[in-house]
This record gives C-alpha cells, structure tokens and sequence, in this order.
C-alpha cells in the first residue's frame, strides 16, 4: 500500500483520537452543570472500538510494507550477488530451500549454500548477468504482528557475455518474523517453474537443470520438502491464502 494511503489511516485514526478527547473533556466540564448530560458512553465505546481498530490496520499495513521492501531487497542483493547482504536478511533460525535442492538451516550455512552458488565468489564477474525480479507480492500479516506469509514471483534473466543465457522462472513461499520490532526472512521457499535457454525459451526447450539449482560440492540439512515436475511439466506451488473473494482455501 502507498504512502498516501498510510497517511489516510494516520489522519482517519488521528480524528477519532480528537473526536474522542472532545467528547471526554465535554463530558467532564457537564458534570457540574444541570441539568445531568445525556449518557454519551455509547458513542465513547464505538469511538474507541474504531481507534484501537484503526491503530490495528494502520499496523499491518506498515508490517506488510517493510516485509514488501525487505524481499525487494533481497533480489536486488541477489541480482548482484551480494551475498553477506542476503544472508543477513534471514533470522539467526532461517531455513532456505531453493528448487529441489534441499532445506539449508540457520543463517550460517544459507551463507555457505550462496558462496557456493557464486562459485565461491561474492559480486559479478564482468559480462556476468544474475537479474531476479521480486514481482506480484501478496503478504498477509499475523493478527499479533510478529509474523507473516507471503508469495512472490521471481522472473530470471541470467548468463554470461558471449557464452550462454538463460531465462527463468518461479514461485516464493516465505514466512518472515519480526526480530526486535525488524521484520527478517524465517523461511524461504522458491519453486523453480522452468529455467530454460534464452535462445528458442520455453516454448523449444525443456528445463536445463531439473530443480537443481545448487549442483555437486554441498549437501543439505535436510532433503526437500516436495517432490515436483518442472518444464515442460505442470505444478502449483501451495498457496498460503484463501481465496479473497469466496474464501475457498
């Protein structure tokens, strides 16, 4: 949600706390005059019903920006391989599975599992491409505020000058926690769709890799959680919502 939105729950919330305090001072200087005010303690119930309601909404809708901007971040570090900067995104407890290649837990060996997928290596070597766009969010905060779920798209644009190019795609299964009032990364999950040859795409080649992304030289923590085709097959990753409309799950 935009800014202009947030500051619209700001003043909406803002006015209630005014029309809230008038009606209190109003009733405090009655109380000496005759004859006795009406009972107004209705409209002061639905008055604070709809401020602690606003202050609820105008909370998720900050939580669910700064998870939308934490996993923007993300693809931009990963577009430049940058992968201290990806791996502190994760809580100390994070796990991260990308396609089929396993559940890599805790901070520290998602680190090892990026350096291993940059050859070793942080930042791109001249000629080197590595775009992954962060696209169609759809985040849904906890009613506590400390945790949420969110599905992404990434599009992949990849290879490198005079050699090879790849197209790709996939969907994101997340899970953030907030750590100290700072939303962080507590599960990653990427469903690798297809990652093809540029040249004729999906539409002339099957996947390149099967779901394996990571290749030989590590090993996971633990073996992926799902089985699943890629191109030319078909799957639908698991959807964490329900269906805004019919709420069929």
């Amino acid at each position: 949600m935009g800014k202009t939105n947030i500051q619209r729950y700001r003043l909406a919330r803002n006015a209630c706390a005014l029309i809230l305090g008038g009606l209190l001072l109003a009733a405090c200087g009655k109380q000496e005059q005759a004859p006795p005010p009406a009972d107004n303690s209705a409209e002061l119930e639905a008055l604070q019903q709809r401020l602690v309601a606003l202050d609820a909404e105008l909370r998720e809708v900050e939580d669910a920006r700064a998870i939308k901007n934490l996993q923007r971040a993300y693809g931009y570090y990963v577009d430049q391989a940058l992968w201290e900067e990806v791996a502190d995104l994760f809580t100390e407890d994070g796990t991260a599975e990308l396609a089929k290649n396993g559940v890599y837990k805790g901070r520290e060996r998602i680190r090892e599992m990026l350096y291993h997928l940059g050859e070793g290596k942080a930042g791109l070597k001249p000629g080197q491409l590595n775009e992954h766009y962060q696209i169609q969010p759809v985040v849904h905060v906890a009613a506590d505020g400390q945790s949420a779920k969110g599905r992404w798209r990434a599009y992949i644009m990849a290879g490198e000058y005079g050699q090879s190019a790849v197209l790709g795609e996939g969907t994101y299964e997340n899970e953030y926690r907030k750590v100290n009032g700072v939303w962080m990364i507590s599960k990653l999950h990427w469903y690798q769709t297809f990652i093809v040859p540029y040249a004729g795409g999906w539409g002339a080649n099957k996947d390149v890799n099967d779901g394996d992304v990571l290749g030989p030289g590590i090993s996971p923590d633990a073996p992926p959680t799902e089985d699943y085709p890629v191109w030319p097959g078909v799957n639908v990753p698991p959807i964490h919502y329900d269906n805004p409309v019919t709420g069929r799950k």
